[in-house]
């Protein structure tokens, strides 16, 4: 598995989000025949999932370390600011606590598990193959946005544009951020984070104005010359380095 996985990383990176959404299922059907909330089940399910991949592939993250240069960290909360700006000025209104406890364990979710997937085991193969520090965090975030196109259904093309555009950036950023500073806990902190703002919000028909588009446009942009600038070379930390 590991030699296939290092030799072969994007195939072996589709096989496993294949194999791994389909575990995460078996706790989405379980809930569905005991009556018990589906998104809470989906969500227990693939943290389950999440974990037991690092535990099971724990090679990838031997000598992760908890977190360190908090700085660099900053742009990436920018997504977060982003949504939370973004629901304030739409008028939407907070939920109560049992939105910010459904909101905290379904933003867990992704996090943790899209983070092991992603950038844990896939960024550890990518580099074991000899891929640059910018090829990983290219090719991670393109596959990163492409999964996120299934969520795509009953959106029109400019939505599509955005969905992908929005997965892609921010995947640019986590592998950036994970390749400088190799700590799991700050990405998965920094994913919680971005998924969980537009969660503790109560849904309402709501439109992004012209304005908004403009400034999110200028955050994505902004946001992915961040990222590629910390992948350029001579800007990777020594242990980063190492991994090559």
């Amino acid at each position: 598995m590991y030699k296939f996985g290092e030799k072969h990383p994007v195939i072996f990176e589709i096989i496993l989000i294949i194999l791994s959404f389909l575990a995460a299922a078996v706790f989405v059907a379980a809930g569905s025949i005991f009556n018990i909330h589906l998104d809470l089940c989906s969500s227990v399910g693939r943290i389950l999932v999440g974990a037991f991949l690092a535990l099971l592939y724990r090679r990838a993250f031997t000598g992760v370390r908890t977190g360190e240069n908090y700085m660099i960290l900053l742009p990436a909360l920018l997504f977060a600011a982003w949504n939370l700006f973004y629901n304030l000025s739409l008028g939407m209104e907070f939920g109560g606590p049992a939105y910010f406890i459904e909101a905290a364990i379904t933003a867990a979710a992704p996090a943790v598990f899209e983070e092991v997937l992603f950038r844990g085991i896939f960024l550890y193969n990518l580099k074991k193959k000899g891929s640059s520090d910018l090829a990983c965090m290219l090719i991670s975030s393109v596959l990163f946005a492409a999964v996120h196109l299934t969520n795509i259904v009953g959106m029109n093309a400019v939505s599509v544009g955005i969905q992908f555009g929005y997965s892609l950036v921010i995947g640019m950023v986590l592998a950036a951020v994970y390749l400088k500073n190799r700590s799991m806990l700050q990405i998965i902190v920094l994913h919680f984070l971005i998924d969980f703002m537009p969660r503790i919000f109560v849904e309402q028909a709501a439109s992004a104005s012209t304005m908004h588009l403009i400034l999110f446009g200028i955050l994505l942009a902004a946001e992915a010359a961040y990222a590629v600038k910390l992948c350029l070379p001579g800007k990777q930390t020594a242990d980063a380095t190492r991994q090559a």
